[in-house]
């Protein structure tokens, strides 16, 4: 747990960390108390490296598939 919040800090894992301090601040300012709970939870998703997603189901596959480009069929248009 502790090495997954130490490592793989990227700009935007950063910034998202950032902008939920700052609604907290802003909702604790105002005693915005539902703010505060709401800010909370996006703050702590950039420090556990989580998404909304479950379970990093939503994320786009690195995997490139190998089909055969070199016997590809052209049709002329004119």
């Amino acid at each position: 747990m502790i090495k997954n919040i130490t490592s793989n800090w990227t700009v935007f894992r950063a910034f998202r960390l950032a902008v939920g301090l700052f609604i907290m601040f802003e909702a604790l300012r105002t005693a915005n108390w539902f703010m505060v709970a709401l800010a909370a939870a996006f703050s702590m998703m950039p420090v556990l490296n989580i998404g909304c997603c479950a379970a990093g189901n939503c994320g786009v596959s690195t995997k490139k598939e190998t089909g055969n480009a070199e016997n590809v069929e052209y049709e002329e248009v004119k």
